[in-house]
């Protein structure tokens, strides 16, 4: 709970690395999400890849991407497609450490349950959207805790005090949603003065015993009432301002669960398990550990697995599986409670971290990564981890493949185990779901396009090649080359030299309609050369291009495919040409 989990960072710095040139491509998918991956060639290669590697780990306790001792840590490994049924893969490893004289599974399964950490602030997040959340966004924390609105200076001291004090009027619901808040991390949790250490040997002074907790999430102390809590955390002092620089904080979720309690009247408890768990049949989760034997994955002493949390469920306190973490992503993707613009726009960074690859959402963690991997376009993945006791836990949602992938592991060696699991998985199956993207885009749509039957003075060449899209090879129009046309304007303007033309789907789809945008990519000028360095990017204005140029209203790189329930092409409708090109059959 207290920390984003090691493995998450090391992606985001491993993915770093590859940054140095941008692509001309639009952000976001290259082609549509794969299907069928069951019976996929490509996935099925990496797929028996990644198993070999994860038996080679088990077997040897070590891989690549680290060392664990198996026999201690057990760990949970699946990754789903939102347009397939069953797994892409279903991975998991029993550790003979299993505490099951506590009531432990002795066999890992995709039901299992672990503590998953903070990925109980998705949870969170999700339950204030089904809510109305945006309504209340903008919102100060204050207009609902009521022993923060007593906490805000009065006038005309207001603002003497920002140092010393959170000025709660400031903080937002959304800022708190965000880790945009600027507060205090935890109350009493983890707090060096309950530890059994030798502070005050080491130079730290004695504590006044007031000032020593006598409550929250450490060894041998129940959580704070809410009482307890407010007294206590309204003494900590601001770390930042509201909204100048994300950072981590825990507290942040336990008061965003006390405004979610005042929006609906209901106990944060009674909202997860009846809007939540409930209705998306995700029978395995819970805000308390299941009392049948054989549920949960124990792991032998001290897991943490029967720590009380109190009111910090909301922020690191629930329980889940693999099976119901994937089905949790199958309904993000679905928007089966969720509008599909609530989901587009949650999905979206809301700040910056002091890594390039590493953004963080409400409250997701967003690595930046490769199609592949050190090479290829941009993909971003959409994660949460948690850390708590002897559990790790990580949530993966990749919306360029609608893919979900859940990670949870449990011993003493659970970072480890959980870092192997992911990057041995993460690694092999991104390039691969690529591939087979492209493969599939091209089997449905590429081909020869002709303005009417017979007609050769009027074609279209759809293709692909190594880069990302699909390549518009050539292109004429009643005898005209329009991509010379399109070169012969770029000369007129001193646009550069058209290098590709490149079609990209832009999400907006029909049962019988795709469309696509184009992008002219272009070649760098000399005076562009990439052995010289710039601040201003001169590939980097490729987001500006979509809808730039029109002809008679209509735009230069708007193309509509004509598809039939299958999602193959039967025509493409270069729309700025009022025509429409009839694929040819092969």
């Amino acid at each position: 709970m207290v920390l984003i989990s090691h493995f998450v960072v090391a992606l985001a710095t491993l993915c770093s690395i590859s940054f140095a040139q941008t692509d001309q491509v639009l952000q976001g998918a290259a082609f549509d999400p794969p299907s069928h991956l069951s019976t996929n060639k490509i996935i099925q290669t990496a797929i028996s890849n990644i198993t070999n590697s994860l038996r080679e780990a088990i077997y040897t306790g070590t891989s690549r991407f680290g060392s664990f001792d198996s026999s201690t840590t057990s760990f949970s490994l699946t990754a789903v497609s939102q347009l397939d049924s069953s797994p892409i893969i279903d991975f998991h490893h029993t550790s003979g450490s299993l505490n099951v004289s506590a009531g432990s599974t002795s066999k890992v399964t995709g039901d299992s349950v672990y503590r998953i950490g903070s990925i109980s602030k998705l949870f969170t997040v999700y339950a204030l959207l089904l809510n109305n959340g945006t309504k209340y966004w903008n919102r100060p924390v204050t207009d609902f805790v009521p022993e923060l609105r007593k906490a805000v200076p009065s006038s005309p001291y207001k603002y003497l005090s920002v140092i010393d004090a959170v000025q709660w009027d400031q903080v937002t619901v959304g800022a708190l949603a965000s880790q945009l808040s600027g507060i205090g991390r935890d109350c009493n949790s983890a707090d060096l003065a309950v530890q059994d250490f030798p502070w005050t040997q080491l130079g730290l002074p004695s504590l006044a015993p007031q000032d020593i907790p006598i409550c929250g999430i450490n060894d041998d102390q129940l959580p704070c009432s809410r009482k307890e809590y407010f007294a206590s955390y309204i003494q900590r002092h601001a770390v930042f301002p509201p909204y100048s620089k994300a950072m981590y904080s825990n507290g942040a979720y336990r008061v965003l669960a006390y405004v979610l309690e005042a929006i609906t009247g209901s106990s944060y408890e009674d909202v997860v398990e009846d809007e939540i768990f409930q209705p998306l049949g995700m029978k395995h989760s819970s805000v308390l550990p299941p009392t049948a034997k054989g549920k949960g994955v124990i792991p032998d002493g001290d897991a943490g697995w029967n720590r009380a949390y109190g009111d910090e469920i909301a922020t690191g306190g629930l329980l889940s599986s693999t099976n119901d973490l994937i089905e949790f992503g199958r309904a993000i993707f679905s928007n089966k409670q969720l509008s599909p613009m609530e989901t587009l726009r949650w999905m979206k960074p809301k700040s910056f971290t002091a890594s390039p690859s590493l953004f963080i959402g409400a409250p997701w963690e967003i690595v930046r990564t490769r199609s592949g991997i050190t090479t290829g376009r941009l993909v971003d993945l959409y994660t949460k981890s948690g850390s708590v006791g002897a559990y790790q836990s990580l949530i993966i949602l990749v919306p360029d493949y609608q893919v979900t992938l859940a990670v949870l592991a449990a011993g003493p060696d659970a970072s480890a185990a959980a870092q192997t699991a992911t990057e041995t998985t993460i690694q092999t199956l991104l390039p691969a779901l690529e591939e087979a993207a492209k493969e599939q885009a091209c089997n449905r749509l590429c081909g020869e396009y002709f303005a009417s039957i017979g007609a050769s003075s009027s074609s279209l060449v759809v293709t692909v090649d190594d880069r990302p899209g699909l390549l518009i090879k050539s292109w004429t129009h009643q005898g005209h080359d329009l991509i010379a046309a399109g070169q012969a304007y770029a000369n007129a303007t001193r646009g550069g030299q058209i290098q590709s033309v490149r079609l990209f789907p832009s999400g907006l789809q029909t049962h019988n309609r795709a469309a696509y945008r184009a992008i002219f990519q272009r070649v760098v000028p000399e005076d562009d050369e990439s052995s010289v360095r710039k601040v201003f990017d001169p590939a980097a204005g490729t987001w500006g291009m979509p809808d730039q140029l029109m002809y008679g209203g209509i735009a230069v790189d708007e193309f509509v495919f004509h598809v039939d329930a299958g999602k193959r092409s039967a025509a493409v409708e270069p729309r700025v040409l009022r025509a429409v090109y009839q694929r040819l059959e092969m």
